[in-house]
C-alpha cells in the first residue's frame, strides 16, 4: 500500500474491514489459547512490585513474536513493534498485570493457588487482551507495513497498579516517550458481554489510601484505668470519619469514604498500645478530595484530645482522576463500531468513584480507558470487582483483544496523513 492508501484506511469502512476481518479470525483460532494463557495467570497472581513469574511469561511470548523488548529496572514488560513507522513515533496498548491482596475464594480449577492473591481487578485478562492482541498485529506485520504508517506499535504491560505507583514508574522510565496516543481497557462485570463502555472526560475519580495509627498504652483488660485505650478511639475516629467527612464538601458532587479495616491487639485480656485503621478515599473533584483530607485531620485531632492518645495520618496511594482524550475517545469508538452491534456501544454517563494510576500517563500523553462488558447472567449474580469470588465471562477476551488491536491500527495509520 502507498502513503495515500494508508492515508485513506482510517476513513475506508471496506479497507478497514479487510484487515479487521484478519486479526478477528487469528483470535477466533486462538480463543482457546486465550481462556489457557488468562487462566494460568489467574491461578498465579502476584502483587505490585513481585510480578516476576507473569513478567517472565509474558517477555518470552513478546520476545517470540519479534517484539524488541525495552529494559526496564523492576518488573513489567514494554515491547515494541516496528511496522515502518518513524522510530519516535508510536501507538500504545496498556494493560496492568499485578493482582489484589484478597483470598480468592472461587470454586473453580484456575483459583489462585496463592494464598492472599487473587486477580479479582480483571488485570489477567488485561494482559491476556494485550498479548493477543500484540500477537494477532504481529501476524500482519507485513501488511502493516505496506500500509507506509505514521507510528510504530508499543505494548505496555504495567506492573504494581494496585499501589498507584507502576505508572509513575513507567514514565521515568522513558515508555511514553514518543508516543503520540495510548489506549486500555478495564473489565466491567456488570456490562454484559458484547458491550463497550466509552466516555470522553473523567471516568474515575480521584483516588487516595489512608492509614490511621491510634497510638496508646497497653494494659491489663481488668484495669483500664491504668492504660490509655486505643481501640475506644479507633471507633469513635471510624464513626466521626463516616459522619463528618461527606460534610465537608459540596453534597452535590461524588465522594465516598470506606473504611476497609481496623485491626488492635490479638489478646483477649490485655489493652494493646495501638489501634490501626485503613481504607480509601474517593472523590470526583481533586479539590474535594484535599477538604476532606483536611477533615479527617481535624477528627481525628479531636478524638485524640478527648482520649489521651497519639495519632499519625498518612496517604500511602494516590492518583488523579482518569480523564479521557477525546481524540483516543475517538479512536476506540470508532474501532468498536467494527467490533460489537451498535447497541453494545454504551456511552456511560457518569464517572465511577474507582481509580486507576492510567491517569498519570493522561498527565503526559493522550490516552483514554474503555470499560469492557465482561458479565453474564443474572445482575444479581454477579460478583463486583474486588470481590473475592471475582470472575469473567471468557467469551469477553476475543472481543476485547480485537478492540485493543482495531484501535491500535487506526491510531497507527491516522498519524500517516
Amino acid at each position: 500500500m502507498s502513503r495515500s492508501r494508508s492515508t485513506s484506511f482510517s476513513n475506508d469502512p471496506h479497507l478497514q474491514g479487510e484487515l479487521f476481518d484478519v486479526i478477528r479470525r487469528k483470535l477466533q483460532e486462538n480463543s482457546e489459547q486465550m481462556v489457557r494463557f488468562r487462566r494460568d495467570l489467574h491461578a498465579h497472581p502476584e502483587l505490585a512490585g513481585e510480578e516476576f513469574r507473569t513478567t517472565d511469561r509474558l517477555a518470552e511470548r513478546m520476545n517470540a513474536l519479534g517484539y524488541d523488548l525495552h529494559d526496564l529496572p523492576g518488573t513489567g514488560v514494554v515491547a515494541d513493534l516496528h511496522v515502518g513507522g518513524p522510530d519516535d513515533r508510536w501507538m500504545a496498548i496498556r494493560s496492568d498485570i499485578d493482582c489484589v491482596p484478597i483470598d480468592d475464594e472461587k470454586s473453580v480449577s484456575w483459583r489462585s493457588r496463592n494464598k492472599g492473591r487473587c486477580h479479582a481487578c480483571g488485570h489477567d485478562a488485561h494482559a491476556t487482551m494485550a498479548l493477543f492482541a500484540g500477537e494477532a498485529l504481529a501476524s500482519q506485520r507485513l501488511t502493516l507495513e505496506e500500509m507506509k504508517l505514521g507510528a510504530n506499535l508499543r505494548i505496555i504491560f504495567q506492573p504494581a497498579e494496585e499501589t498507584a505507583m507502576g505508572a509513575k514508574q513507567l514514565i521515568t522510565a522513558g515508555v511514553v516517550n514518543g508516543v503520540q496516543n495510548m489506549v486500555a481497557l478495564h473489565c466491567d462485570p456488570f456490562l454484559d458481554v458484547g458491550s463497550i463502555g466509552i466516555r470522553s472526560g473523567p471516568i474515575t475519580s480521584c483516588m487516595s489510601t489512608f492509614r490511621i495509627t491510634i497510638s496508646g498504652e497497653g494494659g491489663h483488660s481488668a484495669r483500664p484505668h491504668e492504660a490509655i485505650d486505643p481501640v475506644p478511639a479507633a471507633v469513635n475516629v471510624a464513626s466521626m470519619l463516616y459522619q463528618l467527612a461527606p460534610r465537608s464538601m459540596d453534597s452535590r458532587y461524588a465522594m465516598c469514604l470506606t473504611i476497609t479495616s481496623l485491626t488492635a491487639g490479638e489478646a483477649f485480656n490485655a489493652i494493646p498500645d495501638k489501634a490501626v485503621l485503613c481504607g480509601t478515599l474517593r472523590a470526583g473533584r481533586a479539590e474535594d478530595l484535599e477538604k476532606v483530607k483536611k477533615a479527617m485531620d481535624r477528627c481525628i485531632r479531636g478524638v485524640c484530645e478527648a482520649t489521651g492518645c497519639g495519632a499519625a495520618l498518612e496517604f500511602p496511594y494516590t492518583a488523579p482522576a482518569t480523564d479521557n482524550h477525546q481524540h483516543p475517545t475517538n479512536l476506540i469508538e470508532q474501532a468498536a463500531r467494527s467490533v460489537v452491534d451498535e447497541s453494545g456501544i454504551i456511552h456511560i454517563e457518569l464517572p465511577s468513584l474507582g481509580g486507576e494510576d492510567f491517569a498519570y500517563f493522561q498527565q503526559v500523553i493522550p490516552g483514554s480507558m474503555a470499560r469492557l462488558g465482561t458479565g453474564s447472567g443474572a445482575i444479581s449474580d454477579r460478583r463486583p470487582l474486588h470481590s473475592s469470588c471475582f470472575d469473567i465471562d471468557e467469551n469477553a477476551l476475543p472481543i476485547g483483544s480485537l478492540l485493543l488491536a482495531a484501535t491500535a491500527v487506526l491510531g497507527m495509520a491516522e498519524e500517516a496523513s
